[in-house]
């Protein structure tokens, strides 16, 4: 199942795609996101690797595209596995941020996570609102 949205935030692309890239910040913004911490070296860029928990399912979290400030990407592994895309541009607000979502459920869970589609898709604006309110600070 794919999902998208786009977000115009008021600050520019390189400080959104810093907040982006280290998911240690995701837990300020995301309020399904209990825990994230860095499982490798510093600095943050492709190959990174972090573990992350996102509605009480844990999961294994690498940078696979990282070329600032304009594209970003994590595979995610975990239950259901997912593909993050981040597309970040200049806008005359500042940034205009897509993301693209590919969530990939397993066994049973295809079922259960076709009837949670609608709630998947109207909650990642409100994510995304939060996101925006922490850049604008």
């Amino acid at each position: 199942m794919r999902v998208g949205t786009t977000t115009r935030i008021a600050c520019p692309p390189e400080k959104v795609f810093d907040l982006l890239a280290d998911l240690r910040n995701e837990t300020q913004w995301n309020s399904r996101v209990s825990s994230a911490e860095l499982r490798s070296a510093e600095p943050i860029g492709v190959g990174s690797r972090f573990a992350l928990v996102h509605g009480g399912t844990a999961y294994d979290v690498t940078v696979t595209t990282y070329d600032r400030p304009s594209s970003l990407g994590f595979e995610a592994t975990g239950n259901p596995d997912l593909t993050i895309a981040y597309a970040l541009s200049p806008s005359d607000e500042g940034t205009e941020l897509k993301s693209e979502f590919d969530f990939r459920p397993k066994g049973p869970q295809k079922v259960l996570f076709s009837l949670l589609a609608p709630v998947i898709r109207r909650d990642m604006p409100k994510q995304y609102a939060s996101l925006k309110r922490l850049c604008e600070r």
